[in-house]
């Protein structure tokens, strides 16, 4: 079939769909808007006053409020477009609960014996404990079920500890959770076995008198866990405390002051492997009832296949637990709730399952498709709805026998839950009980409240784009008291509605927006000549996502801040002068200041500049034959923060989420090469490079007939070298590679480096230890390696989008302009930069390369630093750094035979649900216009995206 017609065609296809969708929706979703009510020109205006304030013009919502007793639509404002919901996505899921469990439900928790009790009461086997996912389990349920079982004459335990969690599938974080969040406890990992809700809570007191460690007591008490005390008493009362635990591990440490006056500082903290978590406690249980453990009794897990179970314990009814899991918001609740749909549903105890089981119940409330859910409580940013779908939900089930069981477990404004504290002494106290939801940039809130008149409104107030919550909040709690008085508003005195603005590009560009596809999409445009004068604009000052548009941000900065002919050094240093007869007795120092390119000389290599053969050739010109002392290596010039924050934990096994160091190597990867083995039934051929004992390969991948089904990865285990090849790979296919990070990027450089001198020929005494240290300054400076000029590096970061080249500027930006290594100081830097080119700087930036959902930006910003770039000196180095359309870098292959094709100079950017594109072009006039493309929302496909992007850029080219 021909691309072109079924390109011309698609948009009257999705028009058909939508037409087709829209006759499927229950009659009261076409009910009319009240054309201008008071309701509307009152929040119509509050709206547009927020647009005024430069702390809040950013933000953008979704509002639909519908009057059930009158079966109208009374408002919506963007009520069509998607929205990350944040915890009102919890409505989803508890309201399909409700549906497909009945409030009745209740978990159980089983207890098996695996063996013989003797009639002394010795159990001689296993104790088995099964979980079918239980989220409100607690240490004092445990101890009735050890109770319950030494009443059943158990005196004697002569095996172990058995745990069977398999209800649900091993997959302990939901999509794009940030790592970040991971060691408190609305961010716990899920198990069907889980007890005190997978967390404990760490309590911190003053030690007796200023200087003495703090005092930690952690509860349930357990062994899982091991707390790090770095806690100081100081004079005072203030309270300054950092929880961290690594990446993989179940490790706590606790860092900072406490004042000596200070009350205790609490914290629920998280683990690794939950189920073991449980078992631990499990075991404290058993012993305390009576039951005697024998000193080798273990706790591992295993599967139930068969049995009657000797005792059974269950829960408080789904009613109960829902009013917490609302009230509170609770997290954890509500991501267990969704895994138990899956597994009493589908047969199958998995996110995937649940939002199944999610979607069956919205499509009988007319919701049938155009939006998505990862998650069960709208941790992840994945999350996309909209408001006008959530009052559909919110309608349909007022039809329902359970509406009273669901309206129950919802915050009432002032008194409750988390709207406790909101909207006392307003006409909306008492009366609204809404779901609330908030976290970075996201605020929501939908219910119902009941009007003045009596009439019950539900309603939805999605806010996206926020750059001080506290307007989000205000905005809310306005339109609540609105509705609480409705329909005796006041009409807002000398009102008049805002006239849409329409610019010389509005009647080319506005019919691309109104297009049915691009409804869920709220997009952020603006068009201006170098003269300043705007041709187009549209949500401009909304803030979005950028994804890679942020490295814009970045590398203007760089070439301003730090010149283009700015160079990276590594350098070398020992205690003494290299040795005249090449042995070292003393340590070799190598010290890293944020070089990027720093490579191997193999196919990882990317640029010219400094290698590790050439650091280790170098040192063997020097006669150097042996090294006696250790080799320390030395990142002091960047922090320890070895991902961006926000970053998401299952991207940690790919190369465009690297780890971060002062020194690293080969963009902090390595490269795994693969390729079938020639017959099926052979492991998967494998090849690493460098090829270094750094990183340890688990080969368990299978080569299978042609034909079959290619389900090779490649998967690092979280916190470790160790990177694992899974699955099968046919053996029709062509070999292929991937990059996978590493952690401690400066211990991998290190670990290079020496293999590579041993190759030289240089050795090393048995006790010398590759270690992360310090420069001392009494250390003897060797040599210093510089990298490629600064434009060779950006030039490579904007054509290939690199993230880890973007992360390293970020850093060197903090350290060389406000000397300190880090993203925040970077980011402070950038933020100066803009501001000293006469643009605002009320945006989020967290990252350097826009890898992170947390940075907040808006058109606008970005097309001034365009704009105020086409005045730097660094000008020509940053225009000729941009990928071109049609000719290199990430848009070689968009707008080919257009009149945008290699005249676009841009920066693209992507990922779930954002896609961006900014930079110049050049009209048919041979006029230059600067322009900034941010797209965010919800689009059947991402093509829909782009080709937007790409219908405005050939506009745009072929202007006269």
């Amino acid at each position: 079939m021909n691309h072109l017609f079924v390109r011309r065609m698609l948009p009257w296809l999705l028009l058909l769909l939508l037409v087709l969708q829209v006759a499927a929706v229950p009659a009261f979703a076409q009910g009319e808007t009240t054309p201008v009510s008071s309701l509307s020109a009152n929040v119509e205006k509050y709206l547009s006053d927020l647009q005024k304030n430069q702390e809040s013009m950013g933000l953008y919502a979704g509002i639909a409020v519908y009057d059930l007793t009158d079966k109208k639509y009374v408002y919506t404002h963007n009520e069509k477009r998607n929205y990350i919901p944040a915890s009102n996505i919890k409505l989803f899921t508890t309201i399909s609960a409700l549906d497909r469990l009945g409030p009745g439900y209740q978990w159980k928790t089983e207890v098996y014996i695996d063996g013989k009790v003797n009639p002394g009461g010795i159990l001689q086997g296993n104790l088995l404990l099964k979980g079918y996912g239980d989220p409100s389990l607690s240490p004092e349920d445990l101890q009735e079920l050890a109770t319950a079982i030494k009443a059943q004459g158990i005196k004697q335990v002569n095996g172990d500890l058995l745990l069977d969690e398999s209800y649900f599938d091993d997959t302990r974080l939901g999509t794009s959770w940030m790592w970040d969040d991971e060691p408190y406890g609305y961010s716990a990992q899920l198990s069907a076995l889980a007890v005190h809700k997978n967390f404990a809570t760490v309590t911190t007191k003053p030690g007796l008198k200023t200087g003495d460690t703090a005092k930690l007591k952690i509860e349930p008490a357990n062994t899982t866990l091991t707390l790090t005390n770095k806690v100081k008493t100081v004079d005072g009362s203030d309270t300054v405390i950092t929880v961290e635990r690594p990446r993989g591990k179940n490790e706590i440490i606790l860092s900072g002051t406490i004042g000596v006056k200070s009350s205790d500082y609490q914290e629920d903290v998280t683990m690794e492997d939950p189920a073991l978590f449980v078992g631990d406690v499990w075991k404290q249980k058993v012993t305390e009832a009576g039951i005697e453990l024998k000193p080798k009794t273990e706790v591992k897990k295993t599967i139930v296949k068969t049995g009657v179970p000797l005792h059974t314990h269950l829960s408080k009814p789904l009613s109960e637990v829902m009013v917490e899991l609302n009230k509170e918001s609770d997290n954890f609740y509500a991501e267990m709730l969704l895994k138990t749909l899956g597994a009493t549903q589908k047969g199958q105890g998995s996110f995937e399952a649940g939002t199944e089981v999610v979607a069956d119940v919205l499509k009988r409330a007319g919701i049938e498709s155009g939006y998505a859910q990862v998650d069960g409580s709208g941790l992840s940013r994945f999350d996309l709805i909209t408001a006008e779908q959530m009052v559909k939900l919110l309608v349909f089930l007022q039809d329902q026998d359970y509406r009273e069981v669901l309206e129950a477990t919802l915050p009432i404004a002032g008194v409750d839950g988390t709207l406790k504290s909101r909207l006392k002494g307003t006409a909306a106290e008492k009366n609204v009980i809404a779901k609330t939801g908030s976290m970075g940039g996201v605020n929501s809130l939908s219910g119902f409240v009941t009007a003045k008149n009596g009439h019950k409104l539900a309603f939805s107030i999605i806010v996206n784009g926020i750059y001080k919550s506290k307007y989000a909040r205000e905005l809310q709690d306005f339109i609540a008291i609105q509705l609480a008085t409705y329909p005796e508003n006041l009409f807002p005195a000398g009102y008049t509605p805002e006239q849409l603005q329409t610019y010389q590009l509005s009647g080319l560009i506005d019919p691309i927006l109104d297009k049915p596809e691009a409804d869920g999409l709220t997009t952020g445009i603006i068009v201006k000549t170098l003269g300043g004068e705007v041709l187009y604009e549209h949500d401009a000052d909304s803030l979005l996502t950028p994804a890679s548009n942020l490295k814009l941000l970045t590398t203007a900065a760089a070439f301003n801040q730090l010149g283009t002919e700015y160079t990276f050094k590594t350098e070398l240093y020992g205690d003494t002068p290299i040795a005249q007869n090449g042995v070292q007795n003393g340590n070799m120092y190598v010290k890293g200041y944020g070089d990027p390119t720093l490579h191997t000389e193999d196919a990882l290599q990317v640029q010219d500049g400094v290698s590790i053969e050439q650091i280790a050739a170098w040192l063997k010109e020097q006669g150097l034959k042996r090294v006696n002392g250790n080799l320390v290596l030395d990142e002091s010039y960047f922090d320890q923060q070895r991902l961006g924050l926000g970053w998401a934990w299952d991207d940690e096994s790919y190369y465009y989420n690297p780890t971060l160091g002062a020194l690293a190597l080969n963009r902090g990867t390595v490269m795994v090469e693969y390729e079938p083995a020639k017959k099926a039934g052979d492991r998967v051929k494998w090849n690493l490079l460098p090829k270094t004992s750094y990183v340890q390969i688990i080969n368990e991948a299978q080569t299978v007939e042609a034909g079959q089904e290619n389900t090779f990865a490649i998967q690092r285990n979280r916190g470790t070298n160790t990177i694992r090849l899974t699955g099968n790979l046919p053996v029709d296919q062509e070999g292929d590679y991937e990059r996978v990070p590493v952690e401690e990027p400066a211990k991998y450089a290190g670990a290079v480096l020496k293999e590579a001198l041993v190759k030289e020929g240089v050795s090393f005494a048995p006790k010398s230890s590759i270690t992360i240290g310090n420069v001392p300054v009494s250390a003897v400076k060797w040599n210093e390696f510089t990298s490629l000029p600064l434009r060779d590096i950006v030039n490579y970061l904007n054509k290939r989008s690199d993230n880890f080249y973007a992360e390293m500027l970020l850093k060197t930006l903090g350290g060389v302009k406000k000397g300190e290594g880090s993203a925040s100081a970077g980011a402070e830097v950038v933020q100066d930069d803009i501001a000293s080119m006469g643009g605002n700087t009320n945006f989020d930036m967290i990252d350097g390369s826009g890898l992170t959902r947390y940075n907040l930006i808006s058109a606008r910003h970005i097309a001034s630093a365009l704009e105020g770039m086409t005045k730097s000196g660094a000008f020509a180095a940053f225009d000729e750094s941009l990928p071109i359309a049609g000719v290199d870098g990430t848009l070689k292959n968009r707008l080919k035979e257009t009149p945008a094709e290699n005249n676009l100079h841009g920066k693209t950017g992507s990922m779930t649900g954002v896609n961006s594109l900014s930079g110049y072009i050049t009209t048919k006039s041979g006029e230059k216009l600067v322009f900034s493309i941010i797209v965010n929302g919800y689009a059947i496909d991402s093509e829909v995206m782009t080709d937007l992007q790409d219908e405005i850029a050939t506009i745009l080219a072929s202007m006269e």
